[in-house]
Protein backbone atom coordinates (compact mmCIF):
# COMPACT_ATOMS: atom_id res chain seq x y z
CA UNK A 1 0.00 0.00 0.00
CA UNK A 2 1.10 3.33 -0.85
CA UNK A 3 3.18 5.35 2.06
CA UNK A 4 1.25 8.23 2.75
CA UNK A 5 2.12 11.39 5.18
CA UNK A 6 0.39 11.43 8.75
CA UNK A 7 -0.37 15.41 10.09
CA UNK A 8 2.53 17.29 10.61
CA UNK A 9 5.08 14.46 9.39
CA UNK A 10 7.88 15.97 7.57
CA UNK A 11 8.31 14.76 3.87
CA UNK A 12 11.71 14.45 2.32
CA UNK A 13 12.63 15.04 -1.16
CA UNK A 14 13.86 12.09 -2.72
CA UNK A 15 16.10 12.67 -5.56
CA UNK A 16 15.34 12.33 -9.68
CA UNK A 17 16.48 9.43 -10.50
CA UNK A 18 19.68 9.58 -12.63
CA UNK A 19 19.26 9.47 -16.40
CA UNK A 20 15.57 9.99 -16.46
CA UNK A 21 13.47 12.91 -16.77
CA UNK A 22 9.95 13.02 -15.06
CA UNK A 23 7.01 12.50 -17.10
CA UNK A 24 3.76 14.70 -16.60
CA UNK A 25 0.60 12.52 -17.78
CA UNK A 26 -2.43 14.13 -19.41
CA UNK A 27 -4.74 11.31 -21.08
CA UNK A 28 -8.82 11.44 -21.59
CA UNK A 29 -11.05 8.74 -21.33
CA UNK A 30 -14.87 8.89 -22.32
CA UNK A 31 -16.11 10.30 -18.53
CA UNK A 32 -12.67 11.15 -17.34
CA UNK A 33 -9.40 12.19 -17.32
CA UNK A 34 -5.85 11.41 -15.24
CA UNK A 35 -3.20 14.04 -15.01
CA UNK A 36 0.24 14.23 -13.00
CA UNK A 37 -0.72 16.76 -9.89
CA UNK A 38 0.86 19.57 -9.06
CA UNK A 39 1.53 21.11 -5.28
CA UNK A 40 -0.05 24.67 -7.04
CA UNK A 41 -3.37 22.93 -7.74
CA UNK A 42 -4.01 21.38 -4.79
CA UNK A 43 -6.81 22.56 -2.24
CA UNK A 44 -8.72 21.91 1.34
CA UNK A 45 -10.77 19.46 -1.09
CA UNK A 46 -7.88 16.50 -1.72
CA UNK A 47 -6.98 16.89 2.57
CA UNK A 48 -10.53 16.55 3.27
CA UNK A 49 -10.68 13.18 0.98
CA UNK A 50 -7.89 11.43 2.74
CA UNK A 51 -10.00 12.23 6.35
CA UNK A 52 -13.22 10.45 4.83
CA UNK A 53 -13.50 7.00 6.76
CA UNK A 54 -14.14 5.32 3.45
CA UNK A 55 -11.01 6.36 2.29
CA UNK A 56 -8.81 6.14 4.99
CA UNK A 57 -9.98 2.30 6.18
CA UNK A 58 -8.94 1.49 2.36
CA UNK A 59 -5.97 2.27 2.28
CA UNK A 60 -4.79 1.65 6.09
CA UNK A 61 -4.69 5.34 7.47
CA UNK A 62 -5.02 6.98 10.66
CA UNK A 63 -7.67 9.52 9.05
CA UNK A 64 -6.53 12.31 10.71
CA UNK A 65 -6.92 15.69 8.67
CA UNK A 66 -3.61 16.86 7.20
CA UNK A 67 -2.80 20.11 6.71
CA UNK A 68 -3.00 21.44 2.92
CA UNK A 69 0.65 23.04 2.84
CA UNK A 70 1.73 19.21 4.71
CA UNK A 71 -0.37 17.68 1.59
CA UNK A 72 1.43 20.16 -1.09
CA UNK A 73 5.00 19.18 0.48
CA UNK A 74 3.83 15.22 0.07
CA UNK A 75 2.55 16.13 -3.35
CA UNK A 76 6.35 18.11 -4.35
CA UNK A 77 7.72 15.02 -3.37
CA UNK A 78 7.20 12.44 -6.21
CA UNK A 79 9.75 12.16 -8.77
CA UNK A 80 7.22 11.73 -11.54
CA UNK A 81 9.60 9.00 -12.62
CA UNK A 82 9.23 5.79 -10.06
CA UNK A 83 7.01 7.84 -8.07
CA UNK A 84 3.86 9.17 -9.70
CA UNK A 85 0.65 10.93 -8.28
CA UNK A 86 -2.28 12.09 -10.57
CA UNK A 87 -5.44 13.51 -9.90
CA UNK A 88 -8.55 11.70 -11.24
CA UNK A 89 -10.53 14.55 -13.12
CA UNK A 90 -14.09 15.13 -14.31
CA UNK A 91 -13.71 16.03 -18.34
CA UNK A 92 -14.58 19.76 -16.99
CA UNK A 93 -11.71 19.44 -15.11
CA UNK A 94 -12.92 18.54 -11.55
CA UNK A 95 -10.61 16.92 -9.59
CA UNK A 96 -12.79 13.75 -7.79
CA UNK A 97 -10.05 10.85 -7.10
CA UNK A 98 -5.84 10.55 -6.99
CA UNK A 99 -3.83 7.66 -8.66
CA UNK A 100 -0.49 7.12 -6.92
CA UNK A 101 2.12 5.17 -9.40
CA UNK A 102 5.06 3.17 -8.44
CA UNK A 103 7.44 1.85 -10.99
CA UNK A 104 10.18 -0.68 -10.87
CA UNK A 105 12.34 0.60 -13.92
CA UNK A 106 14.66 -2.50 -13.81
CA UNK A 107 12.07 -5.16 -13.57
CA UNK A 108 9.90 -3.18 -15.73
CA UNK A 109 6.78 -3.66 -13.19
CA UNK A 110 4.32 -0.79 -11.77
CA UNK A 111 1.62 -0.54 -8.92
CA UNK A 112 -1.01 1.04 -8.73
CA UNK A 113 -3.61 2.52 -6.13
CA UNK A 114 -6.38 4.55 -6.63
CA UNK A 115 -8.69 6.52 -4.42
CA UNK A 116 -11.94 7.95 -5.49
CA UNK A 117 -12.48 10.78 -2.90
CA UNK A 118 -15.62 12.58 -4.23
CA UNK A 119 -18.23 10.75 -3.04
CA UNK A 120 -20.81 11.22 -5.83
CA UNK A 121 -18.32 9.97 -8.56
CA UNK A 122 -17.48 6.29 -6.20
CA UNK A 123 -19.28 4.52 -9.13
CA UNK A 124 -17.57 1.69 -10.59
CA UNK A 125 -17.47 3.37 -14.61
CA UNK A 126 -15.26 6.06 -13.04
CA UNK A 127 -13.11 3.65 -10.75
CA UNK A 128 -12.39 1.26 -14.09
CA UNK A 129 -11.84 3.75 -16.81
CA UNK A 130 -9.71 5.93 -14.59
CA UNK A 131 -7.96 2.52 -14.11
CA UNK A 132 -8.14 1.48 -18.16
CA UNK A 133 -6.28 5.02 -18.83
CA UNK A 134 -3.69 4.42 -16.38
CA UNK A 135 -2.95 1.04 -17.61
CA UNK A 136 -2.77 2.30 -21.60
CA UNK A 137 0.05 4.72 -20.26
CA UNK A 138 1.48 2.41 -18.55
CA UNK A 139 1.68 -0.27 -21.00
CA UNK A 140 2.17 1.89 -24.21
CA UNK A 141 3.86 4.60 -23.49
CA UNK A 142 6.34 3.72 -20.23
CA UNK A 143 6.62 0.46 -21.86
CA UNK A 144 6.47 -1.80 -18.67
CA UNK A 145 5.63 -5.18 -18.68
CA UNK A 146 3.58 -6.21 -15.39
CA UNK A 147 1.03 -4.13 -13.70
CA UNK A 148 0.24 -4.91 -10.15
CA UNK A 149 -2.82 -4.20 -7.80
CA UNK A 150 -2.76 -4.99 -3.89
CA UNK A 151 -6.21 -3.71 -2.47
CA UNK A 152 -6.65 -5.10 1.12
CA UNK A 153 -9.50 -7.71 1.46
CA UNK A 154 -11.86 -5.57 3.39
CA UNK A 155 -11.38 -3.14 0.33
CA UNK A 156 -14.80 -4.03 -1.48
CA UNK A 157 -15.00 -1.18 -4.19
CA UNK A 158 -11.32 -2.04 -5.02
CA UNK A 159 -11.59 -5.58 -5.23
CA UNK A 160 -14.69 -5.54 -6.92
CA UNK A 161 -13.14 -3.29 -9.46
CA UNK A 162 -10.32 -5.74 -9.94
CA UNK A 163 -12.40 -8.59 -10.58
CA UNK A 164 -14.84 -6.75 -13.01
CA UNK A 165 -11.91 -5.34 -14.81
CA UNK A 166 -10.78 -9.04 -14.96
CA UNK A 167 -7.64 -8.74 -13.17
CA UNK A 168 -5.70 -12.01 -12.54
CA UNK A 169 -5.49 -12.65 -9.18
CA UNK A 170 -2.18 -14.02 -8.36
CA UNK A 171 -2.74 -14.72 -4.65
CA UNK A 172 -4.29 -14.04 -1.06
CA UNK A 173 -1.36 -12.34 1.55
CA UNK A 174 -3.04 -13.55 4.53
CA UNK A 175 -2.09 -11.53 7.81
CA UNK A 176 -0.20 -9.12 5.64
CA UNK A 177 -1.15 -5.65 7.19
CA UNK A 178 -1.95 -4.17 10.61
CA UNK A 179 -5.00 -2.21 11.17
CA UNK A 180 -3.31 0.83 11.90
CA UNK A 181 -6.54 1.97 14.29
CA UNK A 182 -6.88 -1.12 15.91
CA UNK A 183 -3.70 -3.28 15.62
CA UNK A 184 -5.96 -6.34 14.09
CA UNK A 185 -4.23 -7.94 11.36
CA UNK A 186 -5.58 -7.62 7.63
CA UNK A 187 -5.59 -9.53 4.40
CA UNK A 188 -4.42 -7.90 1.28
CA UNK A 189 -5.13 -9.70 -2.41
CA UNK A 190 -2.81 -9.37 -5.34
CA UNK A 191 -4.12 -8.42 -9.07
CA UNK A 192 -2.02 -8.52 -11.69
CA UNK A 193 -2.08 -8.13 -15.28
CA UNK A 194 1.38 -8.03 -17.91
CA UNK A 195 1.52 -6.59 -21.14
CA UNK A 196 0.85 -9.74 -23.23
CA UNK A 197 -2.47 -10.26 -21.32
CA UNK A 198 -3.00 -6.56 -22.01
CA UNK A 199 -2.05 -6.99 -26.29
CA UNK A 200 -4.47 -10.08 -26.31
CA UNK A 201 -7.40 -7.92 -25.10
CA UNK A 202 -6.26 -5.00 -27.22
CA UNK A 203 -6.76 -7.47 -29.89
CA UNK A 204 -10.37 -8.66 -29.26
CA UNK A 205 -11.59 -6.70 -27.86
CA UNK A 206 -15.61 -4.95 -29.21
CA UNK A 207 -14.78 -1.57 -29.80
CA UNK A 208 -11.36 0.17 -28.78
CA UNK A 209 -11.43 2.62 -25.96
CA UNK A 210 -10.76 6.57 -26.02
CA UNK A 211 -7.20 7.33 -25.30
CA UNK A 212 -6.45 10.76 -25.94
CA UNK A 213 -4.06 13.42 -25.05
CA UNK A 214 -1.44 16.45 -25.88
CA UNK A 215 0.90 14.84 -28.08
CA UNK A 216 -0.93 11.90 -29.47
CA UNK A 217 -2.20 11.66 -32.92
CA UNK A 218 -5.75 10.74 -33.58
CA UNK A 219 -5.35 7.43 -34.50
CA UNK A 220 -3.21 6.48 -31.87
CA UNK A 221 -5.20 3.91 -30.12
CA UNK A 222 -5.70 2.14 -33.61
CA UNK A 223 -2.33 2.28 -34.60
CA UNK A 224 -1.28 0.80 -31.37
CA UNK A 225 -4.11 -1.82 -31.78
CA UNK A 226 -2.71 -2.75 -35.49
CA UNK A 227 0.83 -2.64 -33.98
CA UNK A 228 -0.39 -5.46 -31.49
CA UNK A 229 -2.01 -7.59 -34.47
CA UNK A 230 -5.47 -6.58 -34.59
CA UNK A 231 -7.12 -7.20 -37.98
CA UNK A 232 -9.01 -4.47 -38.89
CA UNK A 233 -10.12 -5.97 -42.63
Amino acid sequence: MPKMPHAGQRVSLPPIAAAQKPMFVDRSGETCRIRTLRPNEVNERFTRWLADPAVSAGLNMAGTAMGLESFRTYVNSFDNVRRNLLAIRLLDEDPIGLIMIEIDPRHRIGSLHIIVGDKAQRKLQISIEATRLAIWHLFVERRLEKLMFEPLARNQAAVTACRLGMLRQEGTLLSHRLDIKTGERLDQLVFALTVDEFKKRVRVVPSLPVFEGPGLSRHFVRETAKSFGRNFS
